[in-house]
C-alpha cells in the first residue's frame, strides 16, 4: 500500500514501540462493541427472575503502573480512561471505576464517566506501524506520496519560519490562516491552540466563525435565542427525567455520545416512565433502544412536519396566544410590538400584517385570519430563487417556499411521508405535556439547514417548553460552566483590521443586539472559496464577505485537523485547489498519521498522541468534569507534542520566549489549574494523580436555561432586538444584507410589505419556511430538481451520519474497530489477522458499509456484502452493501469520516462520502451541507 511504503522507507526502530506491536494480540471483549445492529428487546417486569449468586473469580494482581487520562476526541465524550503500563508499553486500557450514583435507584446524580469502544481500543492507534515518526517535506506535487522526503527537525523549523517570513513580507498577516481542527480537543494545550498562538504572536491571521458540525444550529441560535448563545444551551442533562414527554429529533446520542452520559440520562428517563418519541430518517441505535414511538421522516423534509404541527396548534386552539406574544416575537402579526429593550424602536422593529410565521402557516386560508393575532393571510410567495453568480448552474432557477399553501398535516404528509394523523397526535402532545426536546445536528447539514433549528427554537417558545424543570428547547447542558481555560491563544489583530471591510452595519435597526460574531470573520465552510478567490473580488458562491476579502490564504496551518480535504466538501475539487501552489503557498500540518489531509501538506510534522504527553480535557460542550491526561509512554521515534513543535518554529522566528513564557506544558497546566477555584479542594498533584475533578455532583442543583426569562421577561430579556425568542427576525435579514448580499429579488412580488416597507421578493426571509433541499426527495415525487441531477439518474439520497466506530475521521485506521463493521471485496468480514503486517488490516480491498433498504437491494440485484460503486458528477466511491430495514427505501447511509483514498482511475477506495458531496454552502449562514443534500447512483462493482 502507498501510505505504508512512504512511512516505512526509513522507519525508526524503537524497542518499546515494537514491543507495543507485539503486545497488541487479540482484543478482549469491549462493552458496547457488539456487531449486531438490531435492537435487543427490553425484558418486562414479569420476565425478571431471582438468580442464584455465582462465585466470582479473584482478579489477578495489578503489576502494571496505572496512569489516569482521556482521549480528547470530538466524539461528544471526553470520558475517563486509565492506561496500564509495563516496561514502557501500554498493556490495556480501562475506563472509570469510581462508584456510580444514579437517579433511578435514588443514590444521586453523579454517574461514572464511562468510555465507549473508541477510547477502549486506543491501544491499536498508538501502536500502528504507520505512525509518523519523523518530519517530512513534500518535494513534488501536493498529494504525490512519492514526493515526501525525510528531513530533520532543524530543517523543518528553519524552512517553515523562512517561508512564513517571506509570505508576511509579501502579503501581510491577513494572508495567514489557522485551519479548523477538532482532532485534538484538549482543553489544556490543544494542537490548534498552539498554532493559533504562534500566528497571533507573528501578527495575526484570518478567522473563521462557527464550525463544520453545527453551522445552522449555531447561526440561528444567535438570532433567535440571543447573540450570547453561541451554542443553543439547554437544561442540565439529568433534567430530562423530569419531563413527561421527550422528543428526540435527529438525535442519535447512542452513537454520537453528545456529552458523556447524555444517552445514560435518556435511558434513566425511559426507566422512570417518560414517554420518548423519536423523529428520524433511519432506525438508529438510539431509536432502537429507547423510543416508544418512532416517526420516520424523509431526510430534509423535517420543516414540513414542524410547520404542520404548528398549524394544528393554531387550528385546534392549543396555544395560549397572549403567552406566545409575551415570549415570542413575530409568531403573530404585530405592527407595533411590545419590545423588552427600551433602546429599540418598536415602530421600526415590526411584524407587518400577513408577515408573521402564523400567517405563513395558514397560507391563503382567509378563514383563519382573526384580525388580531393573524391580521391578514400570508404575504409570502410560493417560489424562491437562488442568490448565485450569473455563471452558476442555479442562476435563474427557483424552488418552492409554499407561501400561499396552508401547512396542513395532509400537505406535510405528501412531502415528508409522515402520516397526517401522526402529526396531529404529535401536536396535541407537544402542546399539552411537559416536553423536553433534544436534537442532534444531522438535519441541519444541508442547503436549507437554517429552517429546521429555527422552527424547533420557536416551537419551544410557543408551547411554553422552556425555563422550567422538564421543559427544554433543543439541547442539554452541564450543571455549571467549567472554568478551565488552558494556554491562551493570545490577541489577534487581524479581525479588527478586516471588520470594516467585511461588514456594513449602517442599516442595522438594532446594532447592539445584532450578533457581532459575523462582522470580522467568514463561515469556516468557505475557507476554500477564500483561498481560491480572496483578493479578486470574486466568490464561487457569491458570498459577500469572500468578495470583500483583501487577500486569499497564502499560509495555512492545520494542526490536529483532517478537515483540509477529508472533512471538507467535494474532495476532488478540494484536491485540485490544494495542488495549485499559486493559491496557498505554504501548508504546514501536524498529525500522527499520513491522513488524506497530510498528503496535501508541504510539511508533515509527527505529533504525539494522548498517553504520550501531559494535557487536560474538559467535557465536550456538555458535562461536569476536568480530566488530567497523564503521559504514560514516550512517543515513537522523533514525534513531539504539538506545543514543542510550535515552540521550535517560534524559536526560528525569534518568538520562543513570548510563545512559551518560560513554561513547558506541565507549567501551563499547573498555572491554569491553580488559578481556578477547583484547586482549593484538590491541589494540582492530587488532580494529576486522581485524573478527574468533578465540577458538580448530586449536591449541585440542576441548571434550567431561560429560567429568569421565563419568570420575568421584561427585566430578564434575552439578547435579541425584541428581547424575546424571534420567530420573525428582522435582524437576521439585515445581517445577511450587511455581509454583502443583495437580498432584493424583483422577479417576485409579495402580497404585502415586510419591515422595510417593500413588497419585493427576497432570497432570505425573516421567518422560517420550508424550502426543498437542492438534492433530495419528496414522498409524492414532487421534489424540484433545480440542478438537474435527478434527471441524470442520480436518484438515491445519500446521508453521511456520524459513525459509532469513529470520531469524525479519528479511528478510521483502527483495526479493532474496523473488523466490527467493514468487509472485503468478496463480502467477508475484515477480521483482524495477527499475522498480517500492522497497518494493512483494513486498507487493502476492504470497504465502508453503505446501508440500503432490502427493496432497493432487490431491485438492483444486490446481496449483503456486495461491493458497489456510488457515483455522481463530483466523484465515485466504492462501498460494501449492508442490507437492512433500518434504512428507508431510496435513502443510503455512508458514515462520514472514512479516509479519502482515490485510485489511479479516480475511484475513492476509502469510502469518503465527501467525494460525493458539494462545497455549495447553506442559504443563510453559508454553513456546510455535507450531511443530507446529495444524490447518487448505485451499481454493483
Amino acid at each position: 500500500m502507498e501510505v505504508l511504503k512512504t512511512i516505512n522507507e526509513k522507519r525508526i526502530s524503537r524497542r518499546t514501540f515494537l514491543k507495543g506491536l507485539g503486545a497488541l494480540g487479540a482484543m478482549t471483549t469491549l462493552y458496547g462493541c457488539g456487531t449486531v445492529e438490531e435492537a435487543t428487546p427490553t425484558p418486562t417486569a414479569e420476565a425478571v427472575v431471582e438468580r442464584t449468586p455465582v462465585p466470582q473469580p479473584t482478579p489477578p494482581p495489578i503489576t502494571e503502573e496505572v496512569f489516569a487520562g482521556a482521549a480528547p476526541h470530538n466524539c461528544g465524550g471526553r470520558c475517563v480512561t486509565k492506561a496500564y503500563v509495563k516496561d514502557g508499553v501500554i498493556t490495556r486500557i480501562v475506563t472509570d471505576e469510581r462508584p456510580d450514583k444514579n437517579l433511578v435507584d435514588g443514590t444521586g446524580d453523579n454517574p461514572q464517566r464511562r468510555a465507549c469502544l473508541r477510547c477502549r481500543s486506543y491501544k491499536q492507534r498508538l501502536y500502528r506501524s504507520d505512525r509518523l515518526t519523523y518530519p517530512m517535506k513534500q518535494t513534488k506535487e501536493r498529494g504525490d506520496l512519492d514526493g515526501f522526503v525525510r528531513i530533520t527537525w532543524e530543517e523543518a523549523f528553519t524552512e517553515i519560519a523562512e517561508k512564513m517570513q517571506a509570505i508576511k513580507d509579501q502579503y501581510g498577516s491577513q494572508a495567514f490562516y489557522n485551519h479548523y481542527a477538532s482532532g485534538d480537543g484538549a482543553a489544556g494545550i490543544g494542537a490548534a491552540t498552539c498554532s493559533a498562538r504562534l500566528l497571533n504572536l507573528f501578527g495575526g491571521a484570518q478567522v473563521y466563525r462557527s464550525d463544520y458540525s453545527w453551522p445552522s444550529i449555531e447561526h440561528m441560535s444567535w438570532f433567535v435565542l440571543g447573540q450570547n448563545k453561541y451554542f443553543p444551551s439547554g437544561n442540565s442533562q439529568g433534567d430530562v427525567t423530569n419531563a413527561e414527554l421527550l422528543i428526540a429529533w435527529s438525535n442519535n446520542y447512542g452513537d454520537l455520545i453528545w456529552g458523556t452520559n447524555s444517552m445514560w440520562y435518556m435511558q434513566q428517563a425511559k426507566e422512570m416512565g417518560v414517554e420518548i418519541i423519536a423523529v428520524e430518517s433511519r432506525q438508529t441505535n438510539t431509536v432502537a433502544t429507547l423510543t416508544d414511538n418512532f416517526i420516520p421522516v424523509i431526510p430534509g423534509t423535517d420543516p414540513t412536519v414542524l410547520l404542520a404541527v404548528m398549524y394544528v396548534m393554531l387550528e385546534e386552539n392549543l396555544l395560549d396566544k397572549e403567552f406566545v406574544k409575551k415570549y415570542v416575537h413575530g409568531f403573530f402579526d404585530d405592527p407595533e410590538p411590545a419590545l423588552y429593550h427600551g433602546d429599540v424602536d418598536n415602530k421600526k422593529y415590526i411584524v407587518p400584517a400577513g408577515a408573521s410565521l402564523a400567517a405563513y402557516l395558514i397560507g391563503n386560508n382567509a378563514e383563519m385570519v382573526d384580525g388580531t393575532y393573524i391580521q391578514a393571510a400570508s404575504i409570502y410567495p410560493d417560489e424562491i430563487y437562488y442568490n448565485v453568480n450569473e455563471d452558476d448552474l442555479l442562476f435563474g432557477k427557483s424552488s418552492f417556499c409554499y407561501g400561499q399553501t396552508p401547512k396542513t398535516p395532509e400537505w406535510a404528509e405528501k412531502i415528508s411521508g409522515v402520516k397526517a394523523d401522526t402529526i396531529r397526535e404529535l401536536a396535541r402532545k407537544w402542546a399539552t405535556k411537559k416536553t423536553t426536546v433534544l436534537v442532534g445536528g444531522g438535519w441541519q447539514r444541508q442547503s436549507e439547514g437554517e429552517q429546521v433549528p429555527w422552527l424547533i427554537y420557536v416551537m419551544g417558545g410557543i408551547t411554553g417548553n422552556f425555563g422550567e424543570s422538564g421543559r427544554n428547547v433543543a439541547m442539554n447542558n452541564g450543571k455549571a460552566p467549567i472554568a478551565f481555560g488552558g494556554m491562551p491563544a493570545g490577541t489577534n489583530p487581524v479581525p479588527g483590521e478586516l471588520a470594516a471591510k467585511l461588514y456594513d452595519a449602517a442599516n442595522l435597526t438594532a446594532p447592539a443586539y445584532t450578533p457581532a460574531i459575523t462582522r470580522a470573520s467568514y463561515p469556516v465552510f468557505l475557507w476554500s472559496d477564500v483561498a481560491k478567490n480572496g483578493g479578486t473580488g470574486k466568490s464561487d458562491w457569491n458570498d459577500g464577505q469572500v468578495k470583500r476579502m483583501p487577500v486569499g490564504i497564502k499560509c495555512l496551518f492545520a494542526f490536529g485537523s483532517n478537515a483540509l480535504i477529508n472533512q471538507h466538501g467535494d474532495t476532488n475539487r478540494t484536491a485540485e485547489l490544494l495542488k495549485d501552489k499559486s493559491k496557498i503557498e505554504l501548508i504546514v500540518l501536524s498529525d500522527q498519521f499520513l491522513t488524506p489531509s497530510a498528503r496535501y501538506a508541504d510539511y508533515v510534522l509527527p505529533a504525539a498522541m494522548s498517553w504520550e504527553r501531559n494535557n487536560a480535557a474538559t467535557t465536550w460542550v456538555v458535562g461536569d468534569n476536568v480530566i488530567y491526561m497523564n503521559k504514560a509512554i514516550d512517543p515513537p521515534g522523533e514525534a513531539m507534542q504539538d506545543y514543542d513543535i510550535v515552540a521550535g518554529i517560534a524559536d526560528k522566528l525569534g518568538l520562543k520566549d513570548e510563545y512559551t513564557e518560560g513554561k513547558d506544558v506541565e507549567g501551563w497546566l499547573k498555572e491554569t489549574w491553580e488559578a481556578t477555584e477547583y484547586a482549593k479542594s484538590m491541589p494540582y498533584e492530587d488532580w494529576k494523580k486522581e485524573g478527574i475533578y468533578v465540577t458538580s455532583d448530586e449536591n449541585t442543583p440542576p441548571f434550567i436555561e431561560f429560567k429568569a426569562f421565563f419568570n420575568d421577561p421584561a427585566t430578564n430579556e434575552i439578547y435579541t432586538p425584541s428581547g424575546k425568542i424571534e420567530a420573525y427576525s428582522q435582524a437576521l435579514v439585515e445581517d445577511y444584507e450587511a455581509r454583502g448580499y443583495n437580498n432584493l429579488d424583483d422577479r417576485v412580488t409579495l402580497g404585502g410589505t415586510l419591515h422595510d416597507k417593500k413588497n419585493t421578493g427576497r432570497f432570505v426571509y425573516p421567518i422560517p419556511m420550508y424550502i426543498p433541499i437542492l438534492e433530495g426527495r419528496h414522498a409524492d415525487g414532487s421534489h424540484p430538481d433545480p440542478s438537474g441531477v435527478f434527471a441524470k439518474g442520480y436518484t438515491f439520497q445519500l446521508m453521511a451520519p456520524h459513525h459509532k466506530n469513529r470520531s469524525h475521521s479519528t479511528h478510521n485506521n483502527n483495526a479493532y474497530l474496523n473488523e466490527l463493521f467493514k468487509k472485503d471485496k468478496d463480502g467477508n468480514p475484515a477480521f483482524l489477522n495477527p499475522n498480517r503486517e500492522m497497518g494493512q488490516v483494513w486498507d487493502d480491498n476492504v470497504y465502508e458499509p453503505v446501508w440500503m433498504n432490502p427493496e432497493d437491494a432487490s431491485a438492483l440485484g444486490l446481496k449483503d456484502g456486495n461491493r458497489v460503486l456510488l457515483s455522481n458528477d463530483r466523484g465515485k466511491v466504492y462501498a460494501s452493501v449492508y442490507i437492512t430495514n433500518r434504512a428507508m427505501p431510496g435513502v443510503l447511509w455512508l458514515g462520514q469520516g472514512a479516509w479519502y483514498d482515490p485510485a489511479n482511475d479516480g475511484v475513492d477506495r476509502g469510502g469518503c462520502p465527501n467525494t460525493l458531496t458539494k462545497q455549495r454552502p447553506a442559504r443563510i449562514c453559508q454553513g456546510m451541507t455535507l450531511g443530507s443534500d446529495t444524490l447518487v447512483s448505485v451499481k454493483k462493482a
